[in-house]
């Protein structure tokens, strides 16, 4: 089924089936040290450390946050990942009450951060009111000298980080208290309102704070990360090495892989890295085939009913032959705001006559070699008629999946958030030299395009595009630095300066 965007794969004059050389070598990502911290020991519990009322706990708090429906919980749900998150925050925080404040580790509980107190039904009202701001006053004295510590100690000093922390430990403060509020807002809680009036000061130092991460080692503008990084991967996805072997299934599926990830990150505005980590696919078709798809084209649909998990954005082929990605409310962090999604994958045409539905398909359905010497991918364009194709490559099957993700790590499983991040960065290492990693490409895309000069109606296009207002592109992805800021207004008094000293008097 060939549509009118389909190019076909028309050979070059010469066959290049092995990938090209690289001619630099950076050594390790690790060494490239984008901040001057020494190494510090951890400070957090450890799983031997927890003990099973402590995770007996944490598990009722993840469920008090992700859980649809919660008996006096007046939020609403929040993703999972964030809550995984909150949960680590709070077993670093129990780790340092522990290793710095000398709580046995016993007695570690979310009731060690925030001791909660009996207010909706209170003997005395008076009693239990004084309890709660003592509570509160207990929570706002370790706040402080936990950030102090973290500042001090661990030199971590942004305010990203601090708000991090506390934004985690105030949720802990609403579960804690849930069940004693009677208003929505939590306002009768001192330790809620103390650990407010915390984030609102720290909120305050975002203004005026100067990263301490070294953004030469990180930054590079959209065309060098296009030309220098995604071009080469693209290269890197051949079945030989540079010096003319046969590369094992594993290794040309990896390749293949890192490179539909970075083109899935740069072909199109960059959305969250977490949206590509939990795409998936359906695995099972139909008993019966839809009557509206042809006897030869490639079918990939979308789960129907229940078999949709609507916490995963899906990758599915329109009928027209697009690849889409269907992306729920539920699944991406604004999805609230921003509703339904189907976000198109461009199917970029290279000048070697492939296009980027090839490396998409020959990820998913594997690909081979035909007689012509090119790589073919088992996709829209296979032929099993054919007698003149080699041996088949399974490519994603290659690394044993067990699972309905798009995307898999090298034993079989889902990528982590920190897995998927360091995973495409350490690319970006290798032919670089530079820690390009995926929410760093969101900046790299704002700053491009508000450096540019780009319209009103194309900012606010993109901003759409990636998930989030035209106030957060502006005030939290743009990276420009102040002369980049003072270049057009310069340039325009320069014009009629000119225009004026031109004019005749």
């Amino acid at each position: 089924m060939k549509q009118e965007w389909w190019l076909g794969n028309t050979s070059p004059d010469k066959v290049i089936d092995c990938c090209p050389p690289r001619h630099q070598n950076y050594g390790q990502m690790e060494k490239t040290l984008l901040v001057n911290r020494p190494n510090l020991p951890g400070y957090g519990l450890t799983a031997e450390q927890i003990s099973k009322d402590l995770k007996a706990e944490t598990e009722l708090f993840y469920q008090f946050r992700t859980a649809t429906h919660w008996p006096n919980r007046p939020d609403e749900p929040i993703k999972a990942n964030i809550a995984h998150c909150e949960i680590a925050v709070i077993f670093l925080v129990l780790g340092w009450v522990h290793s710095h404040r000398g709580v046995p580790l016993e007695e570690l509980a979310l009731n060690t951060l925030i001791p909660s107190v009996k207010l909706k039904y209170a003997a005395s009202l008076e009693a239990a009111t004084a309890m709660a701001a003592k509570a509160g006053d207990y929570v706002d004295c370790w706040i402080c000298e936990f950030c102090k510590f973290l500042t001090e100690e661990r030199n971590a000093k942004s305010p990203k980080t601090h708000s991090f922390y506390v934004q985690a430990i105030l949720a802990v403060a609403k579960f804690q208290y849930h069940k004693e509020i009677t208003s929505k807002d939590y306002r009768e809680v001192p330790a809620v309102e103390v650990l407010r009036q915390r984030l609102t000061l720290i909120k305050k130092e975002f203004k005026n704070y100067v990263p301490a991460v070294d953004m030469d080692k990180k930054w590079l503008n959209l065309p060098e990360v296009l030309k220098l990084i995604v071009e080469p991967l693209r290269l890197e996805c051949l079945p030989k090495s540079a010096r003319g072997y046969v590369r094992k299934g594993t290794a040309t599926a990896w390749s293949l892989q890192r490179y539909i990830l970075w083109g899935c990150l740069t072909y199109v505005p960059p959305r969250r890295q977490q949206e590509l980590r939990g795409l998936k696919i359906v695995l099972e078709c139909p008993v019966k085939r839809p009557v509206d798809v042809p006897a030869d084209g490639l079918y990939q649909p979308l789960p129907t009913g229940d078999n949709r998990d609507r916490n995963y954005g899906y990758l599915y082929r329109a009928l027209d032959g697009r690849w889409i990605r269907d992306t729920t409310p539920e699944c991406y962090k604004t999805g609230k705001t921003y509703g339904h999604q189907d976000l198109e994958i461009p199917n970029v045409q290279f000048a070697d006559g492939r296009c980027f539905y090839d490396y998409l398909e020959a990820w998913l359905y594997g690909y081979y070699k035909k007689s012509d010497g090119m790589w073919h991918s088992c996709g829209a364009a296979f032929n099993p008629d054919e007698q003149n194709f080699g041996l088949l490559r399974a490519a994603r099957l290659e690394l044993n999946p067990n699972h309905d993700f798009v995307f898999v790590q090298r034993n079989g499983k889902p990528f982590s958030i920190q897995g998927i991040s360091q995973y495409l960065s350490a690319a970006t290492h290798a032919l670089t030299g530079h820690r390009v990693n995926p929410h760093l490409v969101r900046d790299i895309f704002a700053t491009h395009f508000l450096d540019q000069g780009a319209p009103d109606s194309d900012v606010a296009s993109l901003a759409y595009a990636m998930g989030h207002s035209q106030e957060m592109l502006r005030t939290s992805y743009d990276r420009r630095t102040p002369n980049q800021k003072h270049r057009p207004i310069q340039s325009a008094m320069s014009k009629l300066v000119q225009e004026s000293l031109s004019k005749e008097p």
